[in-house]
């Protein structure tokens, strides 16, 4: 019997081993390159029992994709049965992501009486790392970052005990013989001892407001209190984050409930092997915050990023602490996290005021994984730790393989072949160096792994992307066809791909994001097309408007605001405006005259990300300047929450050649009668939300009416769709118009998800 699908890290060959003892079946079982290979001496009733029996009991993270029986010959009859050697025969066989600690270790974890009490890197077969310590498959010790962890030898008669649940769990270890941690400041002393010394000294340096640099499982993490507005400030300044949000770590469900009122699937997502950072919005936050500063963690936005003890390491230091913890990424700003504890120390130097360390090594670097619970389905926003690199199923039938590599922001790569779709983790913005280097190095582990060699390699459109010209050159050194995707159907087929739409059957898709190149050499962003995974037709967009000063309108909200207020003749009404908003002075710098007189020379875009910033200018929320990309309509968005739309200005609609537009100029007039009137800025938020959904959906019921046009789904994507007045509503108006609408959940909606679209259009267009 072979066996494909994630069957190798996920305790298989001890339940098949169990399996076979209880039904009294003589034979064998081993992993194989290509899975799990199982040698039956039995007849074919006997089998095709123990076939069901194997899916039905199916270990909780093991998944069967394919299984196979034909005859097989014993050189012997064999004895009993048992779990032989590994053999490196074929590729490609899955293997589950890294998982957060079970309740049964936990329980060994905290009673005194266990001999893994507070050991640090306990696990079994139901948890602990596994892709960030595999270095190739067949999945065994001597593959992974354990081999050099020779097992003591109560844990080497656990391993080989069918009975235990330790059987065969590859990274299975104790105090005596698998890894140890130790501390070291920031000048290179080292401090080691007993783990619970260690951790007390971690608990002082905490309350007094100091940065622990900490080794996780997929890189390393920065920690501080996270109910010091001191300590978090210090954290912000030197990690040249202003305002960026960061994550909170409790150490159990309790902890969170204490905080927030949770509903039963945040509950489930928060407690999942997994454990990623959960969007939880602050308007649930309780009277008790255990120790909390909401505002220095998320200044301005609607919700925190809370997760819990991902590790035994973690949970232990949560103990110890006794509150919450802020738990960021672990790198020098915009580069990846760090792995290896020497390149740590290094880079983290000027950050951290000392490290937490221990010495597994980290073979695949895994971030946290960041997911939000919207329009009554979890949304990956962050795909990473507890996530990769569990594949995405391909269209029936497609041959070939394709690497993608993403685009700059929020990288990725995907390796598509042999019917599934793998994405990495999260890698970074490739306007890091480091992050180019790192996305490379991903672009050859990836492939050695799951033993699949590119016969292509598909990139953005864009030819100045740093993943466009990383594409083309190892295209041209690995004699491989170039495929160049554009950006809003690689969204666009993300969606279909998760969705499992057939390749033939076109569907809208709505993609809205910030900046992308279109065929025409434009720069699109709010775009209705019709497509299927080969080929795609632009039927209507945004009404496109000057991006003043170029690049710099990307950064800085108010020249957005400048461009919509000419576009809607509003130009007049500005130094009222800034009269009333003293933020709002830019509009009336000599700055703003020049750029407008040289408008017809900047590049026209239908940028809905840049619409958000306008908008988000005109209602005071956006600094001048952002601190990081998509904050200004995230800060929109929170404020808008906090009120019901009292108006929906009609957007107009236009048809300019063959392409139907969706016009914003009304928004203007209204949005700035309605607030130098003095009405809520919260109330104006949530009107334009409103407002543009309503246009959304008018736009889609003219496309329906469209000689030539025919559809029945509609497919949402882009980084605005995780808006969640945008996303919901939305979802329900389609919904009420008969049409199929297909969301995005296990792949990132925003450019975290594209290459996973790159690489089916290719795959697609090659059949």
């Amino acid at each position: 019997m072979r066996i494909t699908g994630c069957v190798q890290g996920v305790g298989f060959r001890p339940l098949v081993y169990r399996l076979a003892t209880e039904l009294g079946l003589s034979g064998e079982v081993c992993n194989v390159g290509t899975g799990v290979e199982i040698r039956l001496a039995a007849e074919a009733d006997a089998v095709a029992h123990f076939c069901r029996r194997l899916r039905a009991d199916c270990p909780t993270h093991a998944r069967i994709e394919s299984l196979m029986v034909q005859p097989f010959s014993f050189a012997a009859a064999p004895a009993g049965f048992n779990v032989v050697n590994s053999q490196a025969v074929g590729q490609g066989a899955g293997f589950p992501p890294d998982l957060a600690m079970c309740p049964r270790c936990l329980a060994e974890l905290t009673d005194p009486d266990d001999r893994r009490y507070g050991y640090p890197f306990i696990n079994c077969t139901d948890c602990g790392p596994r892709y960030s310590i595999i270095k190739s498959l067949p999945y065994d010790r001597a593959s992974t970052s354990m081999a050099g962890f020779p097992l003591c030898a109560t844990c080497r008669h656990e391993y080989e005990d069918p009975a235990n649940r330790r059987f065969h769990a590859e990274p299975v270890a104790c105090a005596e013989c698998g890894p140890r941690i130790w501390l070291q400041g920031a000048a290179g002393q080292v401090q080691e001892g007993a783990t619970a010394a260690l951790l007390a000294q971690c608990r002082l340096w905490l309350k007094q407001g100091r940065v622990l640099a900490l080794k996780g499982i997929g890189g390393f993490q920065l920690a501080c209190d996270a109910g010091s507005a001191v300590a978090i400030a210090r954290l912000r300044q030197r990690k040249h984050r202003p305002a960026k949000p960061f994550a909170v770590m409790l150490r159990d469900l309790p902890a969170v409930e204490a905080c927030f009122a949770l509903n039963e699937a945040e509950r489930k997502l928060l407690a999942s092997p997994a454990a990623p950072i959960l969007l939880l919005p602050k308007a649930r936050l309780k009277q008790s915050l255990q120790g909390m500063v909401p505002e220095a963690l998320a200044p301005g936005m609607a919700c925190i990023g809370v997760m819990l003890a991902c590790s035994p390491l973690h949970w232990l230091l949560l103990h110890e602490v006794g509150g919450p913890l802020v738990m960021t990424s672990g790198n020098a700003g915009g580069e990846p996290i760090c792995t290896d504890n020497r390149q740590a120390t290094l880079a983290l130097a000027n950050v951290a005021d000392a490290f937490l360390l221990h010495n597994r090594p980290i073979l695949h670097r895994c971030d946290d994984s960041v997911q939000v619970w919207l329009a009554d389905r979890p949304r990956l926003i962050r795909r990473a730790r507890g996530y990769a690199p569990s594949p995405i199923p391909l269209p029936d039938g497609w041959n070939g393989s394709v690497l993608a590599l993403g685009a700059d922001l929020k990288s990725s790569i995907c390796l598509a072949g042999d019917g599934k779709a793998i994405l990495s983790a999260h890698i970074g913005d490739l306007s890091s160096p480091a992050c180019v280097d790192a996305l490379l190095q991903e672009c050859d582990r990836l492939p050695t792994l799951l033993g699949l060699a590119p016969q292509a390699v598909a990139v953005d459109l864009h030819p100045d992307y740093a993943s466009s010209r990383l594409g083309a050159r190892l295209a041209q050194m690995r004699g491989l066809p170039l495929v160049r995707v554009q950006h809003h159907h690689a969204h666009l087929v993300s969606c279909l791909v998760e969705n499992g739409q057939p390749p033939d059957e076109p569907v809208l898709g709505i993609v809205l994001d910030g900046l992308g190149l279109g065929c025409d050499g434009g720069v699109w962003g709010g775009e209705f097309l019709l497509a299927d995974y080969r080929r795609y037709r632009r039927l209507a967009r945004l009404r496109p408007f000057p991006l003043l000063g170029n690049d710099k309108a990307n950064r800085q909200p108010w020249r957005n605001l400048l461009a919509q207020l000419a576009q809607a003749r509003q130009l007049s009404c500005r130094s009222a405006l800034v009269a009333t908003q003293p933020g709002l002075a830019w509009l009336m710098h000599a700055e703003a005259d020049v750029l407008l007189n040289m408008a017809d020379r900047f590049p026209l875009t239908s940028s809905a990300g840049r619409l958000f910033d306008a908008a988000a200018a005109l209602l005071g929320v956006a600094p001048p300047e952002l601190g990081f990309e998509g904050e200004a309509a995230m800060k929109l968005e929170a404020l808008a929450l906090g009120a019901r739309a009292n108006a929906c200005y009609e957007l107009g609609l236009s048809r300019e050649g063959e392409l139907w537009q969706l016009d914003a100029a009304p928004l203007w007039p209204a949005m700035v009668e309605a607030l130098l009137a003095g009405q809520d800025k919260a109330v104006l938020a949530a009107n334009f939300h409103l407002s543009l959904v309503r246009g959304l959906c008018h736009m889609v019921r003219r496309l329906r009416r469209q000689k030539g046009v025919t559809f029945t789904s509609v497919a949402l994507s882009g980084g605005v769709m995780q808006n969640r007045l945008i996303l919901e509503p939305l979802v329900g108006e389609l919904d009420a118009m008969g049409l199929t609408v297909l969301t995005q959940s296990r792949v990132p909606g925003n450019d975290g998800g594209i290459a996973l679209g790159q690489a089916a259009i290719a795959l697609a267009q090659w059949q």
